[in-house]
């Protein structure tokens, strides 16, 4: 059974490698260059294939030729692409250190068009003629280490075909890299299909960059959630690290992206990266089996991860190209004691061991192939991102495996648990519901003295805070008038009117807070009764209408609008004189805020889906300021536009109308436009009857 989910999962990586590999545009290879001449007559060029500029190309070694220079200089046919450190002597450049020209002439159809020529990364610098005209330019040609300056991206240039005869002019200098030369495919083709190519390339790398590093993101943030699972930690450095390496290696999208970057940091990252995916793969595994990995390889592993990165940072890049190899031993090296762990981990029976060693296996062979075709032993091209997709597929194998493991455990205990727990339920359960209800009297009990008590507090404290201004000034009227300050009967006569008036305020306030009290301690009986909605409103414009228009201003009821809902058998449950009384306090707090010829519109709405009657009042008054909107519902917050009061500036008015609303389970709440008006939505739960009879 092992065996053939082994087979599986090997079937799978062949499956996403060749589909992979499908999707890449076509190449044609049917002709080649000879003797410098790459004859591509009869041959349609402008539909979606692009053709290899293979063959055989004019190289003049030592030579910065320009177009037109080339005639009678020594020279000679050599292969393209190929590096020229293998080119014979006394062509080629042993160490990769050079300068030279290449040449190919063009034959084509003699017809009107325009052909394009996708450049790949050519170390380290080049300049290109096509009929005499430079077309493109890439770092800067030199004839030694100071005169040039290097730069490796992949670029398309486009010419007219016009008399069926091309000439192209390629100088190429390499003093910064061990291989130099053109060792990368030229290809040709219209500038439709060359462009295509050339953004396909580099949106698989952007996507491969963008879904690697996210997957890396999302195994970190699993290791900050979970920290006992540290081979998630490794596995996402694996993640991003080899997401860099796919934007500075192939495309170099990095540095198409940031052009400021300089090429030395490009390359540089490109062997960082190189190590480090080395170092995480090897944490990766030596975390997921600790039991089948040495601790003191790992501290020498990582020894020799930190020696390398810190050569790869001093080094200049020729010294270090030239090293490469030794970069290429130690992953060798590594991969083949991840194989080891691996299949001592199957062995063992490991969980997760399968597929790790599967993945591993692919990745390992990605990483080879990618090694022969930088040694230019191998027609190929980088394989190893899509080595690293089908390890990572692998790594969501192991997840599920961890996790259906794991939920299969809790039901095995859960189902022990119940059987345990029936053989208790009969001692225990008449125990357990004393105690329960002993709890539940308990707690009411504790809820009820936490509202006296804060209720108590509030009081208190209101009183404190309220009463104090007024009986101030009441003591400053009659002080006056004790000691002679106020003159005449009509002066003593506003003097009293005055304190009158804050009597009566003081009087007021005392009575909305004890109302209030009362409310948020409990101790007010609600008399619930159903009222019907029809009923409701036919009260309400009986008993406000004419009064409001008695003061100038208008009232306006609108109904549900809906024709299914018919408000004689939707009923709500509440107590009519408590919720009217909150929606008083809304009303005339409208209208003290609102001049003559005002309107205030009650806006009944019903929701089925929610069972809830919605009642908006809305005015066209002055409307609430903002930074008010959030604490009119508080008590004693007022301003000089709040409208929480009913009737004479207590503060308190709102907070009435709030705790009444919510103890018949509903909301309040409120929305306004200063100077255009403000607007109350009320929500009572509500229900429609089927038979009102």
């Amino acid at each position: 059974m092992l065996c053939r989910r082994t087979w599986c999962l090997i079937l799978l990586a062949v499956l996403i490698i060749a589909v992979t590999g499908c999707d890449q545009p076509e190449k044609m290879q049917g002709t080649n260059a000879r003797e410098g001449v790459l004859d591509l007559r009869g041959i349609d060029l402008f539909g979606n294939q692009t053709w290899a500029m293979d063959g055989e190309w004019q190289f003049y070694p030592h030579k910065l030729l320009e177009p037109g220079y080339t005639q009678g200089e020594f020279s000679a046919y050599l292969r393209v692409p190929k590096s020229w450190n293998n080119y014979p002597k006394p062509y080629g450049y042993s160490d990769g250190k050079g300068y030279g020209t290449y040449r190919l002439t063009l034959l084509t159809d003699p017809e009107p068009s325009v052909l394009a020529v996708r450049l790949p990364t050519i170390s380290t610098a080049y300049k290109i003629w096509i009929n005499g005209e430079a077309r493109a330019e890439m770092g800067r040609v030199g004839v030694d280490e100071d005169s040039e300056m290097p730069a490796q991206t992949p670029h398309v240039v486009t010419f007219a075909n016009e008399n069926g005869r091309t000439e192209i002019v390629l100088q190429v200098s390499n003093f910064h890299h061990q291989r130099g030369g053109i060792w990368g495919q030229l290809d040709i083709g219209n500038p439709t299909a060359i462009i295509e190519q050339h953004t396909r390339d580099a949106g698989h790398n952007a996507g491969l960059f963008g879904s690697l590093v996210i997957i890396g993101l999302y195994h970190i943030a699993l290791f900050a959630l979970r920290r006992e699972e540290k081979f998630t930690i490794h596995f996402g450095l694996l993640c991003l690290t080899v997401g860099v390496r796919t934007i500075v290696t192939d495309e170099a999208l990095l540095l198409r992206w940031v052009p400021s970057i300089p090429w030395e940091t490009g390359f540089k990252l490109e062997y960082l990266t190189l190590v480090l995916s080395a170092l995480t793969a090897y944490m990766y595994v030596n975390r997921l089996f600790p039991l089948d990995t040495s601790r003191r390889l790992r501290i020498y592993v990582m020894s020799v991860s930190g020696l390398f990165s810190s050569i790869i940072l001093l080094l200049p890049p020729y010294e270090l190209s030239r090293i490469l190899p030794l970069f290429q031993l130690f992953i060798v090296a590594i991969a083949l004691y991840l194989v080891i762990v691996l299949v001592k981990g199957f062995i063992r029976k490991r969980e997760g061991s399968v597929f790790v060693l599967v993945g591993v296996m692919v990745f390992i062979i990605t990483v080879i192939n990618d090694i022969l075709y930088y040694m230019e032993s191998l027609h190929s091209t980088d394989l190893v991102p899509l080595g690293l997709f089908f390890f990572i597929l692998m790594q969501a194998f192991i997840i599920s495996t961890r996790f259906s493991k794991a939920l299969r455990s809790v039901e095995t205990v859960s189902e022990q648990l119940l059987e345990l727990n029936n053989h208790l339920e009969d001692r225990i359960e008449e125990r357990t519901v004393a105690l329960r209800k002993s709890k539940e009297e308990i707690e009411a009990t504790n809820i009820e003295l936490e509202r006296l008590e804060r209720s108590r507090r509030h009081l208190l404290t209101n009183i404190s805070h309220d009463l104090r201004t007024p009986m101030t000034l009441i003591q400053g009227y009659l002080e006056a008038m004790q000691d002679g300050v106020v003159q005449g009967k009509e002066q003593q006569d506003h003097y009293v009117r005055m304190m009158l008036g804050k009597i009566e305020s003081l009087n007021r306030l005392i009575s909305d807070l004890f109302e209030l009290s009362k409310l948020e301690s409990g101790q007010v009986t609600f008399d619930r009764k159903k009222i019907l909605l029809r009923n409701w409103i036919d009260d309400i414009r009986e008993f406000y209408e004419l009064d409001i228009e008695n003061r100038g201003m208008q009232l306006i009821i609108i109904e549900p609008e809906t024709e299914e809902i018919d408000s004689s058998r939707i009923s709500v449950l509440m107590d009519e004189m408590r919720i009217n009384q909150a929606l008083g306090n809304l009303i005339y707090n409208a209208l003290k805020h609102m001049q003559p010829g005002g309107l205030i519109q009650l806006h009944f709405a019903y929701n089925p889906a929610m069972e809830k009657i919605i009642l908006d009042v809305r005015d066209n008054g002055s409307g609430i300021a903002s930074e008010d909107l959030p604490f009119i519902f508080d008590r004693f917050y007022k301003k000089d536009k709040s409208r929480n009061s009913a009737g004479g500036g207590s503060g308190i008015g709102l907070a009435i109308v709030k705790e009444i609303i919510e103890l018949h389970d509903g909301r309040v709440s409120a929305k306004s436009v200063p100077g255009e008006g403000a607007s109350f939505r009320i929500e009572l739960p509500a229900k429609e009857e089927e038979n009102t009879r």
